[in-house]
């Protein structure tokens, strides 16, 4: 069994390699140096040193390596360290492939590293790569400032939203335009307030001129009177209907004290009614009415007269 190769690797491997008897190898690093002309690149020496801690690492990497028990192993490390003391006694050399030689020197085991042995440190395991690479896997990709384009065939609730929105907005507006020209024809001349009613003076009706009636004419019947709907007439007009005759009092003056020619009527023993009288023709009692109705927001506005 080749013990020295096995005691090389594991030396490389794990930088250190503990033989019961030999003592502690170690690979240690030398800086770089410059001779003065020219800069030499840090190199590796292994070296000895008694006594370490005993371990039966080598053991186990020998007995995986050659498919043997521990024990084996063990055995056969200690076989070979004790023939290595023995050659080293009688002054020979015992040689680690590729590294170097055990030789006694001044009475102590040394180790003499082989001038053409170079080494170079194993890289960094990939396991610490992969590792760095899951971490920025997990780290949160950054967003771009603009939305992501929707779907061709997605819906887009806010724009139909905002369509009914709009139509409706557009349908009141329309309505609203409809109600009030429709409401505004309904009313086509001016209201006239009451307290600015002006009664337009009407002529007096002229005689007939009967100085050129014949005498021998047979005077005709009279015919009825008829109502002339462009002549101003005085209307009483109710502005106000009261349950006590103290309301319809202070309602009265409250209207007098604004310039209102108003009076109050009783119409029953529990009907009190507040009347304005207004100078109009028959042809425009329908506005005049409904003036009165805005003006003092009395909903059952009737002519008494």
């Amino acid at each position: 069994m080749e013990i020295a190769k096995y005691i090389g690797l594991f030396l490389l491997k794990n930088h250190y390699c503990y033989i019961h008897g030999l003592g502690n190898m170690e690979l240690k690093k030398r800086p770089a140096t410059y001779d003065g002309s020219s800069l030499q690149a840090p190199s590796y020496e292994v070296i000895v040193t008694q006594g370490g801690s005993i371990d039966d690492n080598l053991a186990n990497f020998i007995a995986t390596s050659e498919q043997i028990s521990i024990s084996k192993a063990a055995n056969e490390l200690r076989e070979y360290s004790i023939q290595t003391r023995k050659d080293i006694a009688e002054g020979k050399e015992v040689p680690i492939p590729n590294i170097g030689r055990f030789a006694e020197v001044n009475g102590k085991v040394k180790f003499i590293t082989d001038d053409n042995f170079r080494f170079t440190p194993a890289g960094i395991p990939t396991v610490k790569n992969s590792k760095q690479l899951e971490e920025q896997n997990s780290k949160p990709l950054h967003k771009p400032s603009y939305p992501p384009p929707h779907k061709a065939d997605s819906v887009n609730w806010s724009m139909v939203i905002l369509a009914v929105v709009l139509v409706l907005i557009v349908g009141g507006g329309i309505y609203g335009i409809w109600y009030y020209s429709h409401n505004s024809n309904a009313v086509t001349e001016p209201v006239v307030p009451v307290k600015d009613t002006v009664v337009k003076a009407v002529p007096p009706p002229v005689a007939p001129d009967t100085t050129m009636v014949k005498k021998d004419s047979v005077a005709a019947p009279a015919a009825p009177p008829v109502v002339d709907s462009m002549q101003v007439t005085p209307y009483k007009i109710v502005i106000g209907d009261y349950r006590t005759k103290e309301k319809a009092e202070k309602r009265v003056q409250t209207l007098t004290l604004n310039r209102n020619k108003v009076e109050m009527l009783p119409r029953d023993s529990t009907n009190f009614l507040v009347v304005t009288t207004i100078n109009c023709r028959a042809v425009d009692t329908a506005h005049v009415k409904y003036s009165l109705k805005r003006l003092f927001g009395f909903k059952d506005v009737a002519i008494i007269r």
